[in-house]
């Protein structure tokens, strides 16, 4: 049984944890907390065993073979590899790294150590609504056309058009639109088609200086100077491929319900959820077919576990979904550059 320790104790690992509850082959350990009162509060409602604060002691553990790293994206890298240097699995929430050469360092180590590494994003490879997604494709012919969405308003936005920072809208943290819920459409774009040959990219830049209330609301800027006092609320990406135009939107300033949708010439698929495919719906002559996907819970994580678990066994499986982590987040870079958002963290 792999035993596994978390870093964070925000909602995604208790998610994380829900999952562990339904996979017999993990059991979680240890909780690592820099703040020791936070750390037992979350233990005792999760039922771990013990907390930690240092990654000394984490790194140390004799009942720790894996850790998941849910912690804010700017310390992503240093924690994984500090875990990988001593010897445990990796799990680390997306995004996995601020930068691909983050990321590339991370995947040597684990490596040349012949440990398993992935980042926990919920839609990769081992989905099976994107294993059907894929296999439904051919149906509709040639792709012409595309548009993946994730657009789903922030509780924190609130917060920071009253004067705060929360993490995710802070540069110091690695974070924005971008790298939390725009590296959903972008890893399905990238699983599905592969990176695109060029593309146009535009954000909706938020100011901490010019928070509404004292100036106008934020500006759409392509381009725009590089400024550590900006982030990405919302974003979109024209991406061009042979024959082929895919929309990319992503947004945590506004909610959308729309579906995602890939037009052939010989059909049209649409999916509810892009981040989490339940309802495929496959067009073709007049027709319209449904394929539903099973869950054993809304949102849930067991799928990435389950893929981590087979991982640890055997960390080979971990070569294409690395890759195209990486992929992502080269491309996530080159946006970044083009909207000017300068962002902490490697």
């Amino acid at each position: 049984m792999i035993g596994l320790a978390t870093i964070g104790t925000s909602a995604i690992t208790r998610n994380l944890l829900d999952a562990v509850a339904q996979n017999p082959a993990i059991r979680h350990t240890v909780v690592h907390s820099r703040d020791a009162a936070r750390g037992r509060a979350f233990a005792e409602e999760v039922g771990a065993a013990r907390v930690v604060t240092r990654l000394e002691d984490l790194a140390e553990a004799e009942d720790v073979d894996a850790v998941y790293i849910a912690s804010p994206n700017a310390a992503h890298h240093d924690q994984a590899l500090q875990m990988l240097e001593a010897g445990k699995h990796v799990l680390v929430e997306k995004s996995a790294c601020v930068t691909p050469a983050g990321w590339q360092d991370l995947v040597d180590t684990a490596r040349d150590r012949g440990l398993a590494l992935l980042e926990a994003n919920r839609n990769s490879v081992w989905h099976p609504g994107i294993a059907a997604l894929r296999d439904l494709l051919p149906q509709i012919g040639r792709i012409r056309m595309s548009s993946l969405s994730y657009c789903q308003r922030s509780s924190r936005y609130d917060r920071y058009l009253a004067g705060e920072t929360p993490a995710i809208f802070d540069p110091a943290m690695g974070a924005g639109a971008l790298m939390d819920i725009g590296s959903y459409p972008l890893e399905s774009m990238i699983e599905l088609f592969g990176r695109p040959s060029d593309f146009s990219t535009e954000a909706v830049l938020l100011r901490h200086d010019d928070r509404p209330g004292t100036t106008d609301t934020p500006t759409t800027a392509t381009g725009a100077a590089a400024d550590h006092q900006v982030i990405d609320g919302a974003g979109v990406l024209l991406a061009h491929y042979p024959g082929h135009l895919c929309t990319v939107t992503w947004s945590k300033i506004s909610d959308s319900a729309a579906p995602s949708v890939i037009q052939g010439e010989d059909g049209t698929l649409s999916v509810d959820a892009v981040e989490d495919p339940s309802v495929l719906s496959l067009t073709t002559g007049g027709r319209t077919r449904t394929t539903e996907i099973p869950r054993r819970r809304i949102r849930d994580m067991a799928h990435e576990l389950d893929a981590f678990a087979a991982a640890v066994a055997d960390p080979s499986r971990c070569a294409l979904p690395q890759r195209w982590t990486a992929e992502r987040l080269t491309l996530m870079a080159q946006i970044r550059a083009r909207t000017g958002v300068q962002l902490a963290g490697r």
